[in-house]
């Protein structure tokens, strides 16, 4: 081992041959490097781990550990991942040269050297060793070697502004050599792609006119059209006298860096097998979501989710066949939570759910925010059925099923572990009572989501035995106070408990997607009185049906009012449909086509309970909403609040002035009557006239009705 010193940065020249190394270490010394020097591979290690030098001269022909090995085994240490390393080769085939980078060599020099220009190579990998040493300690959790870099170089002279550029950094760049005749700054950045290209010609030409030095980073488009990412920077030379002379800078080809950086970044957050997020995404998560919860004052759920029986799956269909089940879960459990939305409290800004495999056949989910623990429950219950479906592996049918877990914030702990051991305690429970089905950590939260289980189960059974009826509330023309329509109803009138309210169920439904059916009674039972109606001559009574905004994009909604229109002999004019303001915030698109297919029938679309979810003048001009419905919360104050008096005045001049009908909720005295006749209002509804009664009952009170 031979060892040499000044004050330069540290160069590192790895020779068998004593000619060749005292040449080169005169060069570099010339260049301001201070040397130190290896006779083989062995010693070049040592030296490196020692040193840790900033640029590295490696001959590839040496005895024993050649310059290939050498720089694969530099690579793996510590600090090998950014050190610059120039292959000396005396071989001039491509394969050689081919193999030198793939050793991990950042360039190569061909034997016999010109040593004119070696010093001021050196000089360039030294920059650009320097840029890429920030750019790996700024990302220090990135654990993987960096890849071939290959660099170019370009000048312009300051005093003329002419620009020349290296056929290395003219191929980088993806100049063609009718671009190099005259080439400008200008033609140096022409093949950068997107918004960016102005951004980075200004600071180039900023850097020109001002002396500066400068780092950027851009892609540009290849001939193939794909895309490379390059890195560029450059420094001012000054002349002996120290004025600036030269822009002096380099070109490199970043592109497997950044795509090292992106899987690295995949690898330490997302499971390999599955693609869900990993314990540490997963971790990272939960502590988002609990002090966002902890802030807002909000609930969120932990479920921890065990496949049963797994050990014995791996044993006997083989490891393989385990993973395939692992994934085929992993993305049953995705489209479950994905399928969860409407779980969440409306108009939420809390972090997205999340499902993270915990390792082996161990699965959490963290629904961020929910309204109630109940609904967790829902989730539960659409995994466990869905995990069941049969699947075939390696020409074997399979079937599994799970156990699943729920701690609830707060209610179960306030803080990530103590809610993890709660959840985990709540999934073994779950298995001890025979596998296959979901526990709260707390037995009240279970007996709680037995009950809406309960609920769920007796609506199916509601709707294949007909339970259900509609009762009809009158709508008065507040002018006259003649009846001239009636808002549909939903009553549930269940065997054994009775009365069931709609705020009771309809959640309920939402929730496992008995809404789609209960929407389509609704409207085939709204539809079928109104033909009743006009075969018993009464005039023309207008119906408004409400219906769940629940994927009302997806419900087949115009198909089912189609059909019941021609069905019963009646135009778009008989019902009117009704949805509240929170609609309006799901899916604008989708939403917006199914109002205008709704509008295409005749049929007129209401907003209920304006003013009491997400008001909004862009949501009334994008929809075209043709009715606006008071709420009744501002009707009930009126005569008392003043605020409530300026706010139904507001709405009712707004509506009007974008040609909507008004219609005032809860009237229950002659003041609330009064009141809104003189603000112009023009249909009213409540108790002051009739609660919602059946359709017979009704019948009676259109004959009262005042002329």
């Amino acid at each position: 081992m031979v060892a040499t010193a000044t004050n330069g940065p540290l160069a590192l020249v790895v020779d068998d041959d004593n000619s060749s190394r005292l040449t080169m270490a005169a060069a570099l010394r010339k260049a301001g490097f201070t040397i130190k020097q290896a006779t083989n591979g062995e010693d070049a290690i040592t030296l490196f781990e020692e040193k840790q030098p900033d640029l590295i001269f490696l001959d590839v022909l040496m005895p024993g550990m050649d310059g290939f090995a050498t720089c694969r085994e530099i690579r793996r240490r510590s600090g090998g991942e950014y050190v610059q390393i120039l292959m000396v080769t005396g071989l001039d085939d491509t394969e050689s040269i081919k193999k030198a980078f793939l050793a991990g060599g950042n360039d190569f020099v061909s034997k016999p050297i010109n040593w004119e220009i070696f010093g001021h190579r050196a000089q360039y990998m030294l920059r650009s060793g320097k840029a890429l040493k920030e750019v790996h300690l700024s990302r220090s959790f990135l654990a993987k070697t960096q890849e071939v870099a290959k660099i170019g170089n370009w000048k312009v002279n300051l005093k003329t502004n002419l620009c020349t550029i290296s056929s290395e950094a003219a191929s980088l760049l993806s100049l063609q050599q009718k671009d190099l005749e005259e080439i400008t700054v200008e033609t140096l950045l022409n093949t950068i792609i997107g918004n960016e290209k102005q951004a980075i010609y200004s600071t180039v030409e900023s850097a020109i006119r001002k002396r500066n030095s400068f780092m950027v980073n851009f892609q540009i488009q290849l001939e193939d059209d794909s895309v490379r990412h390059i890195y560029m920077q450059g420094e001012v030379l000054p002349t002996e006298g120290g004025e600036p002379e030269l822009l002096f800078g380099v070109v490199q080809d970043s592109t497997q860096m950044k795509q090292a950086e992106e899987e690295i970044r995949y690898l330490a957050f997302y499971d390999s097998l599955t693609g869900l997020a990993n314990r540490t995404l997963f971790l990272d998560r939960l502590s988002q979501v609990l002090e966002h919860c902890k802030r807002k004052r909000r609930s969120f759920a932990l479920l921890f989710m065990d496949i049963d029986h797994f050990k014995q799956i791996n044993d006997t269909m083989g490891h393989h066949a385990g993973d395939i089940l692992l994934k085929n879960t992993a993305d049953t459990i995705q489209q479950c939570v994905r399928r969860s939305d409407s779980l969440a409290v409306p108009g939420s800004d809390a972090p997205e759910n999340l499902v993270a495999r915990h390792g082996g056949d161990e699965f959490v989910l963290i629904l961020s925010e929910i309204d109630s623990p109940e609904s967790s429950a829902v989730v539960a219950r659409r995994i466990l059925k869905a995990v069941q479906q049969k699947q075939i592996i390696n020409s074997q049918e399979i079937s599994i099923t799970a156990s699943i877990g729920i701690s609830v914030f707060p209610e179960d702990g306030t803080d990530a572990d103590t809610l993890y051991r709660h959840a985990d305690t709540a999934m073994y429970h779950a298995k001890k009572l025979g596998r296959n089905n979901y526990q709260f950590f707390k037995e009240s939260l279970n007996s709680s989501a037995v009950a809406r289980f309960t609920l769920e189960r007796d609506m199916k059974a509601a709707l294949l035995n007909n339970d259900f009826i509609l009762y009809f509330q009158p709508q008065l023309r507040i002018s006259d106070q003649k009846i001239i329509g009636a808002e549909a109803l939903i009553r549930w009138i269940h065997p054994e408990k009775g009365f069931i309210a709609p705020d009771q169920f309809i959640a309920i439904a939402e929730d496992c997607g008995l809404i789609v059916e209960i929407n389509k009674w609704v409207i085939e039972a709204a539809c079928l009185q109104s033909r009743k109606w006009r075969e018993q001559g009464i005039p023309d009574m207008r119906i408004a049906i409400n219906l769940s905004g629940y994927r009302l994009a997806e419900q087949n909604i115009i198909g089912i009012l189609k059909e019941n229109l021609e069905l019963n002999s009646l135009d778009g004019t008989a019902i009117e449909v009704e949805v509240t303001e929170n609609v309006l915030m799901r899916d604008t698109e989708s939403i917006t086509k199914t109002f205008g297919e709704i509008k295409g029938l005749g049929i007129r679309v209401a907003l209920d309970d304006f003013g009491t979810g997400y008001s909004s003048l862009s949501y009334l001009t994008s929809f075209h909403v043709d009715t606006l419905k008071i709420d009744r919360s501002f009707i009930m104050g009126c005569t008392d609040n003043k605020k409530n008096r300026v706010i139904i005045k507001a709405i009712i001049a707004m509506g009007h002035s974008l040609g909507m009908k008004i219609v005032a909720e809860g009237i229950e005295s002659n003041d609330h009557l009064q009141l809104l006749k003189e603000y112009d209002c023009d249909e009213c509804q409540g108790f002051y006239f009739s609660p919602p009664v059946p359709a017979l009952e009704f019948q009676k009170l259109i004959g009262d009705s005042k002329p």
